[in-house]
């Protein structure tokens, strides 16, 4: 005779490398997945599509080189070529979608810089999995505060049961979702993932519940009491012949059931709705969206209707306020680590088809610019003084004022003068 066990999910605990200690008694193989961020930041049904959202349009960045002294504009130049061709497995575009991606879900993103021996310019960049860094022994900041270069000669060990690569800190471009130095390491900081951390798991747990709940839909309880007369196997078969009848019935069909005791059914169906399931996902969502800044007329789960000038004026804002900061942050420190001289890199969404709403409130401020200098020059105001009121540059070169602009024979360009001057004479006084 065979012996089985019963299965026993014995409690498990597990300890971050933040220090947190987790307890579990249900299933240590569905808590011991969520212990990295990044993974959880790949395999969520709601967290993941955001983050992919908002790193494919991070990607979308365009760049140049401008010159700090001079103004001047250029598209060629060591980071520019470094950043096309980042290395042998990604794009730019991969490249910058990959690096926001893991500064969301890590909180910090690593890039290592590979150089040639003998040549001081990177020709590749890598992004690390920050997880996988091993910091030297006792890595604190406190103890080269007073040299702070002395902390770029350090060196971390990177995937040390893998690679197992050695680099120095000097080597390493460090990019920040979250403020650093706040801790003893100032390398390290905590991702706006761990405070959705509950919330994301909730969601994956009612979306599991709400799949338990669809398989025992259909199914059917029933049970019986004891005792009831004893009926042979010829009785039983006869009854069921006159119950049945068979009529319009296929073949091995029966319509009822003869048994020598009573019998209770009862369904086993439960109205998802009852539940509040969806609800809550709904509720999950828009705290996961609102922790990463995306507008409801972005991004939603309510499926509620927008309309098109909502979500436009909703993506230049967000662009504007979300997207850009990111990516001056990301020019900064590609500024800090490898530019050469006045040379900085700038990028921008511009070029974007959303951002032409922009260009076209723009050029209505152009146009009021113009016609209000043309009037003030009309008016008898000096030009440095009618630029510097228009809020133009005052070593702005202008040419001639033409008959058009003068109109002299236009009754409403003499009233508009004469307003002009009376606000200049009021000036004066």
């Amino acid at each position: 005779m065979r012996l089985t066990l019963p299965k026993i999910n014995w409690p498990t605990w597990s300890r971050t490398s933040q220090g947190n200690n987790y307890y579990d008694i249900t299933d240590k193989g569905n808590w011991l997945s969520y212990q990295s961020n990044l993974h959880l930041a790949q395999n969520h049904p709601i967290l993941t599509p955001a983050l992919l959202f908002v790193s494919k349009l991070f990607s979308q960045g365009s760049f140049e080189i401008v010159n700090s002294s001079t103004g001047s504009v250029k598209n060629k130049g060591l980071i520019l070529d470094l950043l096309e061709n980042p290395n042998i497995y990604q794009t730019k575009e991969d490249f910058l979608e990959t690096l926001m991606f893991m500064m969301l879900a890590q909180g910090v993103a690593v890039v290592a810089m590979n150089r040639i021996i003998g040549f001081d310019d990177p020709d590749s960049m890598f992004i690390l999995n920050y997880d996988l860094i091993e910091w030297p022994e006792n890595f604190s900041a406190s103890k080269f505060r007073k040299n702070s270069s002395a902390i770029l000669d350090k060196s971390i060990i990177y995937d040390k049961d893998g690679e197992n690569i050695t680099y120095k800190i000097s080597d390493l471009m460090f990019f920040y979702d979250s403020p650093n130095a706040i801790s003893k390491n100032p390398f390290k900081v905590v991702s706006r993932i761990e405070g959705l951390k509950q919330t994301l798991i909730n969601t994956q747990d009612s979306l599991i519940a709400k799949n338990i709940i669809l398989k025992s839909n259909g199914k059917e309880m029933i049970t019986g009491k004891k005792g009831g007369f004893p009926m042979t196997p010829e009785e039983k078969q006869e009854v069921e012949d006159l119950f049945n009848k068979k009529i319009g019935l296929s073949f091995n069909r029966k319509r009822g059931v003869v048994t020598k005791a009573d019998l209770s059914w009862k369904s086993l169906h439960i109205a998802l709705r009852d539940l509040g399931l969806d609800e809550s996902t709904k509720v999950d969502g828009n705290i996961v969206y609102t922790a990463l800044h995306i507008p409801k007329d972005i991004l939603s789960l309510e499926a509620k209707k927008t309309t098109y000038n909502n979500f436009k004026e909703s993506m230049v804002s967000y662009i504007q306020n979300e997207m850009q900061p990111s990516l001056n942050s990301f020019c900064s420190v590609l500024n800090k680590s490898l530019s050469n001289g006045n040379s900085k890199i700038r990028g921008n969404f511009d070029h974007l088809q959303i951002m032409q709403y922009i260009l076209l409130e723009k050029y209505e401020v152009v146009k009021k610019q113009a016609e209000a200098l043309a009037l003030l020059r009309n008016a008898g105001v000096p030009d440095q003084l009618a630029l510097k009121m228009c809020g133009l540059p005052e070593d702005t070169k202008l040419g001639p004022m033409t008959q058009q602009n003068l109109g002299n024979n236009d009754e409403e360009s003499e009233d508009n003068k004469t307003q002009l001057q009376k606000v200049w004479g009021r000036k004066q006084a």
